[in-house]
């Protein structure tokens, strides 16, 4: 299911920024490689949720969110803290030029992966099918 997954995001993002789903890969980021905007992520999931029939929530795509540590320990201020930079470091080794000491939350979105968006998608869809099943 999840090649199927990545395949509907792609297509999902080629839709929203109107680029051909060739141009579209995996690990294309949606904001410095394809030039997504904030208002396109928005547009994109709501796109989304009419393709997969569920409900995206903002967190739902938030890096930060998916860190797996409690936000105290993501940033001070707005700074990210050097274990949210190492987690990022690890999870996004093409994105090394952009994680440097002083990034700010704001950055993140820059980081933002098609494949990313698939997985947390395909999270949703399984929330999705176990709710219907249960």
């Amino acid at each position: 299911m999840a090649d199927d997954v990545l395949e509907r995001v792609r297509r999902c993002v080629g839709e929203v920024l109107a680029r051909p789903v060739e141009e579209i890969g995996p690990d294309s980021r949606l904001m410095t490689d394809l030039g997504a905007e904030s208002l396109d992520l928005v547009e994109l999931m709501y796109v989304m949720e009419a393709e997969f029939q569920i409900h995206i929530n903002r967190e739902d795509l938030n890096l930060s969110a998916q860190l797996g540590i409690p936000d105290e320990e993501i940033h001070r201020g707005e700074v990210l803290t050097p274990q949210a930079l190492a987690l990022l470091r690890e999870r996004h080794p093409h994105a090394q030029e952009l994680l440097k000491e002083g990034i700010t939350r704001r950055h993140l979105a820059s980081l933002l992966t098609v494949r990313e968006v698939a997985r947390a998608v395909g999270e949703r869809v399984a929330k999705g099918a176990a709710a219907s099943a249960g």
